[in-house]
């Protein structure tokens, strides 16, 4: 392959010269000329395939992929939207089925017309405020407390379950004292041995 002199200008010299004929310009590293100058256009068709072909297929990945993660962010903005509407509407529910009622009143109720106290609350949500008889862990390790209406004696009591509880509100109901007057919220599920509340959470 010919080389041209990078100093003179001088061509063709050929490919086994060390120096340019016309100026001594050493020329031992210059590249040759058809190496240079190759076009793009000299690329077999097959190689031109081959490179529109990957160019095709890197940029309809990219396309897909970014599509992708369009549709994923929106998927989760829409469930975060329905999960909110969905807890607001809980909410709402919640305060139009609330009763606040004292724990002895409550236990009172109970005691005197069982059934009665039954039909009363029943699908009721209520707030109870009592004194704190004693705290623990029930099956599947979710806390519980139960209340008394500042009659420790009484032989009927209220038993709130905690099922899903933040772990803030598990380190208030561990720090329970015995004796100490609470708050709590919690769906009224009927009487066994005692009135029972579920999916309680503590108010204060």
């Amino acid at each position: 392959m010919s080389k041209t002199c990078p100093s003179c200008g001088y061509r063709p010299i050929g490919p086994f010269t060390d120096n340019c004929p016309m100026c001594a310009e050493p020329v031992r590293n210059v590249r040759s000329d058809s190496a240079r100058s190759r076009p793009l256009g000299s690329m077999s068709p097959v190689l031109k395939w081959i490179i529109c072909g990957a160019v095709v297929a890197v940029v309809g990945v990219a396309g897909c992929c970014g599509l992708g993660m369009w549709q994923m962010g929106r998927v989760i903005q829409d469930a975060q939207k329905e999960a909110e509407r969905m807890q607001a509407e809980r909410e709402a529910d919640r305060r139009a089925r609330t009763v606040a009622v004292a724990a002895g009143d409550l236990l009172q109720e109970f005691q005197t017309d069982r059934a009665a106290a039954d039909r009363k609350y029943t699908g009721k949500y209520l707030e109870i405020t009592g004194v704190a008889e004693r705290s623990g862990r029930g099956r599947y390790d979710a806390p519980f407390v139960i209340l008394h209406g500042d009659d420790e004696n009484a032989k009927l009591k209220i038993e709130c379950f905690f099922d899903v509880v933040e772990p803030k509100d598990d380190a208030r109901i561990k720090r329970l004292s015995k004796g100490q007057t609470i708050t709590v919220r919690g769906e009224y599920d009927g009487q066994v041995s005692n009135v029972q509340l579920r999916d309680c959470v503590l108010v204060k």
